[in-house]
C-alpha cells in the first residue's frame, strides 16, 4: 500500500493459487501490518474487490508498506477457546478496546457472534468473559433435605429449572476388576447387569489402541445390560479436562458382544475440555457380531456410534437396533473404512444444536486404497432422522472413485429437515424414503446422487423441497471421468418449490420412468437432461406425470440441453405434461440422435408443445406425436398418428360428433377399408377439419 491511498495490491504464494472474489471478500474485515499511524496495524474494511489481486479499503494507509502480512476475516464472529454450555444472546462482552452488547453463542459451539463487534485479527488472544454461557462447578457442603443441599461456593447467577450433575465415585476401577475376573470363569457367555442409576467413568490411561472410559478388548460372548433407556446411564465423569481422544465405550477385537437397555452419555456440555474424536460408542478393528440394542447415546463430543476398521481387522456383522442417538456433536452414526454387513434399523437419530454434522455419515477416507477399504453391504432401514444443522442429513460416500462404497440399502427412512447426498457408490438402493427439506436453512437438494455411482435403484421415495433456492428435488450428476451410470429412477413423488423436479447431468444409462413431479412455485423443468462435463448417452424418460399445484408453474416440462458436449440415444415417450409453458424443449446442437420422441401429452395451457427441433438430428424417429396437446386451436402440435373409421373430412371418429380436426403434420389412417385412400396427411389448417390430403 502507498501512504494516503486506499488500494491494496496483494501477492499470493504460488502454491496457494490465490485471488480475491467479490462474493467472498467484499465487506470483510482486514488488517494490514504496519500500514497504520506510526507503523501500527491498519484495521479497516474491504469496500470492493477491484481485481483478482487488488482491493479497495474503507480507510487509507498512513504509511507505505510492502511485503507485509495481511489478514481478512468475517467481521461477525470469532472462535473462542471454550464452548458455550447454554444458548445465550444479547450478552455484553468487554473486548478491551471496546464493549459490545449483542454477543451471542449457540449451545455447544465455540463461536461468539456479533453484528456490531467488527472482529479482526487484532482481537486474537484477548481474554473475554461470556456471562451465563459457562458452568458452575463446586461441591456439596451440607445436606438439608431430600430436595435441598448447600453448595460450598455461591451461584454466580440465578438459574431456574437448570440441569445439575452430581457425581463422586469413579466406576471404572470396579468395572475393570469385574472384567478381569471373567477370564477365570468357565462358561460360554456372561452378562453384566447394571441396576438403575448413573455410573460415572474416568478415561483409562491413554494407550495407542484403547481410548475408552469403558474399554472392551478381546472379549467374547459378553452382554452389558441395563435397566432401560434413561434408567441406567453410563457416562464420562463431568469436569474432566480431556485434551486427547476419550470415548465412553470402545470395543476392539471383540466377538458376540451386546450392549442393551441402557444410556451412554458423553457429557459433552459438562466437561472441562473436549475434541471431536470423543465418541459415544466406538466399534473398532476386528470386532464381529456386535449388537447395540435399545441404547440411548447422548451428547458425545464426536460421533454417537462410530464404526471404524481397517482391511487387516474388519468390523463385521454389526446391528444397531431401536436406539436413540441424540444431539451428538459431530455425527449420529459414522462409518469409516472397511466395515461390512451392518444393519441400522428402527432408530431415532436427532442432530440439532449442539450437533454440527450429519445424522448418518460415511467418511471417504483411509490409507493407501486397496479396493477392499470402503464399507460394503450396509442396510439403513426404518429410521427417523431429525436434522437441524448446516450439513447434509445423510452422507453416503466411497473413496473418491478408487474404492467405492458397495451395496448399500437406504430404505423406508423418514428424514426431516435435511437432505441425502451420495458419491462413489456401486449398487445403491434408495427406496421408500420420505425426505423433507424445509423453506429455511441451507439450500440443499433433497436427494443428490453424484459422481461414480453405478447400478443404482431410486424408487418409491417422497422428496419434498420447500426451499425457494434449491436447484432440483432429485439430481443425478457426474464428472468427466466419474459419471453416474446405470440407474433406475422410478415411482418417485417429487414436490419442489424451485428449480427442476428431476435433473440428470453428465450421466449415462439412466431410466426415468413413472415418476410424479409437482411444482409448487416458479420452477424450471419437470425433467431436465444436461450434458455438462461429459457426453450423455442412453437416457429414457417414459410415462412420467409432470404437473403443477396452486400457483406452481414449469418453464418446460421436459428439457434437453447439450452445452459443450453431446447427447445420444434419448427417448422421451408417453409423458403427461401440465402447468408448463413449453412441453418438450431441445436446446443445443449436440443432440446427435433422437431415436424416439413420441406420445407426449401436453396440456392446453402450454404456449408451445415442442421446440428446438427445426432440423431433426440424424436418424431421428418421431412416432405418434412428439408432443401434442390434442386440441383444436392453432399451434396445438402436430406429428400425431390418428386412426378412425371413414374419410376424416366427411365422417367422425367413433363416438365423436365432429369431423377429425388435425394439425399440420398429423397422419390419419382409415381402418374401415372404404373406397379411396386409407392414408391422409394434414397439409394445412391447424386445428381444423380442412387440409387432409389423401396419399
Amino acid at each position: 500500500m502507498v501512504a494516503g491511498e486506499k488500494t491494496l495490491d496483494a501477492t499470493f504464494a504460488p502454491e496457494h493459487h490465490g485471488r480475491f472474489l467479490a462474493r467472498i471478500h467484499a465487506g470483510q474485515r482486514i488488517t494490514v501490518a504496519g500500514a497504520g499511524v506510526g507503523g501500527s496495524t491498519l484495521v479497516t474494511d474491504v469496500v470492493k474487490v477491484v481485481g483478482p489481486t487488488n482491493l479497495e479499503l474503507a480507510d487509507a494507509s498512513a504509511t507505505s508498506v510492502s511485503a507485509v502480512k495481511t489478514i481478512l476475516n468475517d467481521p461477525g464472529s470469532v472462535a473462542l477457546s471454550d464452548y458455550a454450555r447454554i444458548r445465550v444472546a444479547g450478552v455484553t462482552v468487554d473486548l478491551g478496546d471496546r464493549t459490545i452488547g449483542d454477543g451471542a453463542m449457540m449451545v455447544g459451539s465455540s463461536a461468539l457472534a456479533s453484528e456490531t463487534a467488527k472482529f479482526s485479527s487484532v482481537d486474537l488472544d484477548k481474554p473475554v468473559v461470556i456471562r451465563a454461557a459457562g458452568r458452575h462447578v463446586t461441591t456439596i457442603e451440607s445436606f438439608q433435605s431430600s430436595t435441598q443441599v448447600t453448595l460450598a461456593a455461591p451461584a454466580q447467577r440465578t438459574v431456574v429449572d437448570g440441569l445439575a450433575d452430581v457425581w463422586r465415585t469413579d466406576s471404572r476401577i470396579g468395572f475393570e476388576a469385574l472384567l478381569a475376573g471373567l477370564g477365570g470363569l468357565e462358561g460360554e457367555s456372561a452378562e453384566i447387569r447394571f441396576s438403575p442409576g448413573v455410573y460415572d467413568f474416568t478415561r483409562v490411561p491413554i494407550s495407542s489402541r484403547m481410548q475408552g472410559a469403558i474399554s472392551l478388548s478381546g472379549l467374547k460372548n459378553l452382554t452389558l445390560r441395563g435397566a432401560g433407556l434413561g434408567v441406567t446411564i453410563l457416562r464420562l465423569m463431568p469436569d474432566q479436562k480431556l485434551d486427547r481422544n476419550a470415548h465412553v465405550v470402545q470395543m476392539r477385537n471383540c466377538t458376540r458382544l451386546t450392549l442393551r437397555d441402557l444410556s451412554v452419555h458423553g457429557s459433552y456440555l459438562t466437561l472441562g475440555s473436549v475434541n471431536e474424536q470423543m465418541h459415544g460408542i466406538v466399534i473398532d478393528d476386528g470386532s464381529e457380531e456386535i449388537a447395540v440394542d435399545q441404547v440411548r447415546v447422548h451428547q458425545s463430543a464426536g460421533d454417537g456410534v462410530r464404526l471404524l476398521s481397517s482391511a487387516d481387522g474388519k468390523v463385521r456383522q454389526v446391528r444397531v437396533d431401536r436406539c436413540q442417538i441424540v444431539q451428538n456433536k459431530r455425527s449420529g452414526v459414522a462409518f469409516q473404512r472397511a466395515v461390512e454387513q451392518v444393519w441400522v434399523r428402527g432408530c431415532y437419530i436427532e442432530m440439532t444444536p449442539p450437533s454440527t454434522d450429519s445424522c448418518l455419515d460415511f467418511e471417504p477416507t483411509g490409507p493407501v486404497p486397496t479396493n477392499d477399504n470402503a464399507p460394503r453391504d450396509i442396510i439403513i432401514d426404518s429410521n427417523l432422522m431429525v436434522h437441524g444443522t448446516q450439513t447434509v442429513a445423510v452422507s453416503l460416500s466411497g473413496i473418491s472413485g478408487l474404492d467405492r462404497l458397495t451395496r448399500v440399502q437406504f430404505t423406508n427412512n423418514l428424514v426431516i429437515g435435511g437432505s441425502i447426498f451420495s458419491t462413489d457408490i456401486d449398487r445403491l438402493t434408495i427406496q421408500g424414503n420420505t425426505v423433507i427439506v424445509p423453506e429455511s436453512g441451507p439450500a440443499r437438494i433433497p436427494l443428490h446422487v453424484q459422481r461414480g455411482g453405478r447400478e443404482s435403484v431410486i424408487t418409491g421415495n417422497l422428496l419434498v423441497n420447500a426451499h425457494a433456492e434449491i436447484e432440483s428435488a432429485l439430481r443425478l450428476s457426474g464428472a468427466a471421468h466419474r459419471p453416474a451410470t446405470r440407474t433406475l429412477v422410478s415411482g418417485n413423488l417429487c414436490v419442489t418449490r424451485s428449480g427442476a423436479g428431476i435433473d440428470v447431468i453428465s450421466a449415462n444409462d439412466i431410466a426415468i420412468q413413472g415418476n410424479m413431479v409437482i411444482s409448487t412455485g416458479s420452477c424450471t423443468g419437470g425433467v431436465f437432461v444436461y450434458a455438462e462435463s461429459s457426453d450423455t448417452d442412453r437416457i429414457s424418460i417414459h410415462d412420467n406425470h409432470i404437473t403443477a399445484e396452486g400457483l406452481g408453474t414449469w418453464k418446460t416440462g421436459v428439457r434437453v440441453a447439450t452445452g459443450s458436449h453431446s447427447i445420444d440415444d434419448l427417448s422421451i415417450v408417453s409423458n403427461a405434461i401440465g402447468g408448463a409453458a413449453v412441453g418438450v424443449e431441445f436446446d443445443g446442437k449436440g443432440i446427435r440422435h433422437t431415436p424416439v420422441c413420441a406420445l407426449n401429452r401436453v396440456s392446453a395451457d402450454a404456449t408451445k408443445p415442442i421446440v428446438g427441433l427445426s432440423n431433426l438430428p440424424e436418424h431421428a424417429v418421431i412416432v405418434g406425436g412428439a408432443a401434442s396437446r390434442g386440441g383444436s386451436e392453432p399451434n396445438s402440435g402436430g406429428g400425431r398418428h390418428l386412426t378412425g373409421i371413414g374419410d376424416p373430412t366427411e365422417s367422425a371418429l367413433p363416438g365423436d360428433s365432429v369431423l377429425v380436426a388435425g394439425n399440420i403434420g398429423d397422419i390419419y389412417q382409415r381402418l374401415d377399408g372404404g373406397l379411396g385412400s386409407t392414408l391422409y396427411v394434414k397439409e394445412f389448417g391447424n386445428g381444423t377439419t380442412a387440409g387432409w390430403i389423401a396419399k
